[in-house]
C-alpha cells in the first residue's frame, strides 16, 4: 500500500454533530411568512408540499442524466419565492437556521485537521451537502481553511458513492490510490471509496445508519476521529 498523503473527509455525522428538524411546522409557518413579507403568498403545509415536490422532481429530471444526482436547492428557492439567485441564497440560509438543533464539532475534529496539515498530509473535503448550506457552516465552526480543496455534491450535480464523485480530486493531480476516506457512513464513503480503489476508515456515530455487519474491502473501523491521526501520523 502506498504512503498515505491525502486524508479525505465526509463531514456531517464524521467531523460534525448536526442535528436538523425540517418536519417542525413552526418552520414551514415561519418561511411561509417570510415569503409572504416578499409578496409570494403560500399557507405552510402548501409551501412544505411544494418545496418536497421540487426537490423530488428536480432530482428525477437529474436522474436521467446520471446515477446517484444531487440537485442544487437554490433553484428550488428561486421557483418557490420567485426571486433571483441572491434572494435564494438567502432563504435557504434562513431556512437551513431554522431548522438547526445542533451544530457542533466533534472533540478532536479540529485537532485532527490540524495535525494533519502539520503532517505534511493534504486534507479534502468530500461530502453529500448542499453548499448553500455547508459553506456558511464551515466558516462558522471555523475549519474551512482546514481543507485543502472542497467538494460538495450539490456543486458538482453528483453524490457518494458515485465513483465518479470520488474521483473528483483527481483533477486536482492527487492520486487515489495515496488517499484514504475516512467517513461515518458504510456505503457512501466506505463502499464508494472502494469502487476506485481508495483505502477508508468507518466510524460510526449518532448520524450513521445502522452498523453493518461487514465492511468493505480496504476499510477499518475506528472508535474516535482523534484515531486518524493516531493511525496516519
Amino acid at each position: 500500500m502506498k504512503e498515505i498523503t491525502c486524508v479525505l473527509f465526509d463531514l456531517y455525522g464524521t467531523l460534525v454533530d448536526i442535528h436538523t428538524d425540517e418536519e417542525d411546522p413552526g418552520l414551514w409557518r415561519t418561511m411561509a411568512w417570510c415569503l409572504g413579507l416578499r409578496g409570494k403568498r403560500w399557507e405552510p403545509d402548501e409551501l412544505k408540499q411544494a418545496y418536497r415536490e421540487t426537490c423530488f422532481q428536480a432530482e428525477e429530471e437529474l436522474r436521467k442524466q446520471r446515477e446517484y444526482p444531487e440537485i442544487d436547492i437554490l433553484p428550488v428557492w428561486e421557483k418557490l419565492a420567485d426571486t433571483d439567485e441572491a434572494g435564494a441564497r438567502e432563504l435557504a440560509v434562513f431556512f437551513r437556521a431554522l431548522s438547526m438543533r445542533k451544530l457542533r464539532l466533534f472533540p478532536g475534529a479540529k485537532e485532527v485537521l490540524d495535525g494533519l496539515h502539520a503532517l505534511g498530509k493534504t486534507v479534502v473535503l468530500l461530502s453529500n451537502a448542499q453548499a448553500a448550506f455547508t459553506r456558511p457552516e464551515l466558516r462558522l465552526l471555523g475549519i474551512e481553511a482546514c481543507f485543502d480543496h472542497i467538494f460538495l455534491s450539490s456543486e458538482a450535480g453528483i453524490k457518494k458513492p458515485a465513483p465518479a464523485f470520488f474521483r473528483l480530486p483527481e483533477r486536482e493531480g492527487i492520486d487515489l490510490q495515496s488517499c484514504i476516506m475516512v467517513g461515518n457512513d458504510h456505503i457512501c464513503d466506505c463502499t464508494g471509496a472502494a469502487s476506485v480503489g481508495m483505502k477508508s476508515l468507518y466510524i460510526h456515530t449518532e448520524q450513521s445508519p445502522a452498523r453493518p455487519e461487514s465492511l468493505p474491502k480496504g476499510c477499518w473501523e475506528i472508535r474516535d476521529i482523534r484515531d486518524v491521526l493516531r493511525l496516519i501520523g
